[in-house]
């Protein structure tokens, strides 16, 4: 407590209950045990739930001390929001707090320190946005290297052109005489009868006078049972008979197209949001350790 009051905190900083304890000094002010209790007490509950003996007692330190440099970190930006005069308005928490109910988040309007938090959270917000993010730019060439470094992001499904057989599954169909048609035409694709011809015989399917071919594909937009099947065939093979709710599919693998990806001009502007959003982090972290270089905090925790 001495060096709380050697430090200039003023009386109203430590008039908590004389039990609780300083677990933090930050410039003048301090971070007290019980505030830092209650803004982890969420997230405890789902350590002990989760958790038990020395792996729990870890997951407490841990969630401790990131909760605490959490609280630092914020004390520190409000502090600075402060000495800059930039304030958040009662009608613009009402905005966030509809905003965070529409996703679906339970607010207690009516409690005067979930209100507060909150207010708090959006000055923090307003400060980095003009201290961190006010000041970054995204060029072309960075968005060109990032998506030729993470091409695997922007992998389109793979494409496959297949031919089907289909044994259709009608109004007055017995599903074991579908079943056992279709059994029949497959054995005789085994025995090395043509594809083609067997599809334009036996095929319900409007690509039976096609010889069956249904042309390219793309996996993902296609039954997922025969999605399945086909995946785990080579180019050439025919899968055994599938079930659908329109009956049965023998499907040909004719070739599997090379991977694919979204061109660069269609996904522009998503990667300029995904390298806008990693240049912030990374100023963020940048900037937040220069403050607390030049601030004094002392950890007590």
């Amino acid at each position: 407590m001495s060096l709380g009051l050697g430090l200039g905190v003023g009386p109203g900083a430590l008039g908590a209950d004389i039990r609780d304890r300083i677990v933090a000094v930050v410039n003048t002010e301090v971070i007290t045990l019980s505030e830092l209790e209650e803004e982890l007490t969420d997230v405890k509950v789902q350590a002990r739930q989760r958790f038990s003996g020395a792996e729990l007692d870890r997951r407490l330190r841990q969630i401790d001390y990131m909760g605490l440099n959490r609280m630092i970190e914020r004390r520190l930006q409000l502090q600075i929001a402060k000495r800059r005069g930039i304030k958040v308005t009662d009608d613009e928490v009402k905005e966030a707090v509809g905003r965070l109910r529409r996703l679906g988040e339970a607010l207690n309007e009516s409690d005067p320190k979930e209100m507060a938090s909150i207010k708090d959270q959006l000055t923090a917000m307003r400060l980095v946005n003009q201290q961190v993010r006010s000041g970054l730019l995204v060029s072309d060439e960075e968005l060109l290297r990032f998506y030729k470094q993470h091409q695997e992001r922007f992998v389109l499904p793979p494409e496959v052109r297949i031919s089907q057989i289909l044994i259709a599954l009608g109004p007055s169909s017995e599903l074991l005489r579908v079943r056992e048609k279709a059994q029949q035409v497959y054995d005789r694709v085994k025995k090395g009868e043509r594809f083609e011809e067997l599809a334009a015989r036996y095929s319900d399917g409007p690509e039976a006078r096609r010889g069956g071919s249904l042309g390219v594909v793309r996996l993902g937009d296609i039954l997922p049972q025969i999605q399945r099947a086909i995946e785990g065939i080579a180019v050439g093979q025919v899968t055994e008979p599938i079930a659908s709710p329109i009956g049965m599919h023998i499907i040909r693998v004719e070739e599997r197209k090379p991977l694919q990806y979204r061109p660069f001009e269609e996904v522009k502007e998503d990667l300029r949001n995904i390298v806008f959003q990693l240049k912030s982090e990374e100023a963020y972290i940048e900037w937040i350790k220069d403050l607390k270089d030049k601030s004094y905090i002392e950890v007590r925790l």
